[in-house]
């Protein structure tokens, strides 16, 4: 039940700081252009507002055009994010289980 579930703001901004982390770590943090941030239902609306937040701060300059999506279902991915240059080709994918984003 969803409303047995809380969300860890932490974790979801936790994600977006590796996510930022691997992107440079692969010298592709420059060349992101957008980025598309998944995550599930049951992740909280408190953890996309903390995604938001960790992925304007994740960047050195300004941040890529970011599409945030609260999916409508829960899933065992709670979290996926991906990265585009500016020609729309796809840098890097990750994605974090939904027990990372949850607290019991």
């Amino acid at each position: 039940m969803l409303a047995d579930r809380h969300s860890d703001p932490s974790s979801a901004r936790d994600a977006a700081r590796r996510f930022a982390a691997a992107l440079a770590a692969e010298a592709l943090l420059d060349q992101t252009a957008r980025l598309e941030a998944t995550l599930a239902a049951d992740g909280g609306l408190e953890a996309l507002f903390a995604l938001e937040q960790a992925l304007d701060l994740s960047w050195p300059r300004a941040t890529p055009t970011c599409e945030l999506i609260w999916a409508t279902e829960a899933a065992g991915e709670g979290l996926r994010l991906r990265a585009f240059d500016e020609a729309g080709r796809l840098l890097l994918v990750r994605a974090y289980c939904a027990k990372g984003l949850k607290h019991g």
